[in-house]
């Protein structure tokens, strides 16, 4: 027996798991689910945050800091195992995410806000695609990815630019003097 042929390995065995995760990923919304999830996850993380002894819920004894992430993540793994009904999702998460702005701090600070419009944008510009070529061949590139990305980054500048800028404090005028009024004696 020699080292030169084991036996015991099966070559191409994590190149064959590689390659069934990216048919599995390709035949479904797969970012769009996943910045989806994350977006949730974001979000319920910020709720469980606290500065300094000092914490912010919103909501009913926080209810909305439960029922906002739990919307996100299902409806994120719901664009995965269920590519059919990717739209209905997708406009589920992107109105989710556009609550949380409100219901759940900012947003998650507007990173939760932001991941779940644009995974919700993703989810939604997916389109099945058919396959030809060899098992190894990347599906070609798809424009609208490109489009939901830039439709998102100008998103993400309309919200920082829209900030509006503190306004300059003024210093107050100064007090007239007091008048001492003579009192009789």
């Amino acid at each position: 027996m020699t080292t030169a042929d084991p036996q015991h390995a099966r070559p191409g065995r994590f190149r064959e798991a590689w390659r069934g995760f990216r048919r599995w990923r390709w035949a479904r919304p797969f970012w769009g689910g996943l910045l989806t999830a994350l977006a949730g996850l974001e979000i319920f993380g910020t709720t469980q945050m606290s500065l300094s002894g000092l914490s912010f819920q919103m909501g009913p004894t926080g209810f909305l800091s439960w029922l906002i992430p739990t919307i996100l993540v299902a409806c994120g793994l719901l664009m995965w195992f269920s590519p059919q009904q990717r739209m209905f999702y997708a406009v589920v998460a992107s109105v989710t995410a556009l609550f949380s702005l409100i219901g759940v701090n900012l947003g998650g600070f507007f990173l939760g806000l932001l991941l779940g419009l644009v995974g919700g944008a993703l989810g939604f510009a997916w389109a099945p695609g058919t396959r030809s070529g060899s098992a190894d061949a990347p599906p070609p590139r798809d424009p609208s990815l490109l489009a939901v990305l830039l439709v998102a980054a100008g998103l993400a500048a309309t919200v920082a630019l829209a900030v509006p800028a503190p306004a300059p404090v003024l210093a107050a005028p100064p007090a007239p003097a007091p008048v001492l009024a003579a009192l009789p004696a």
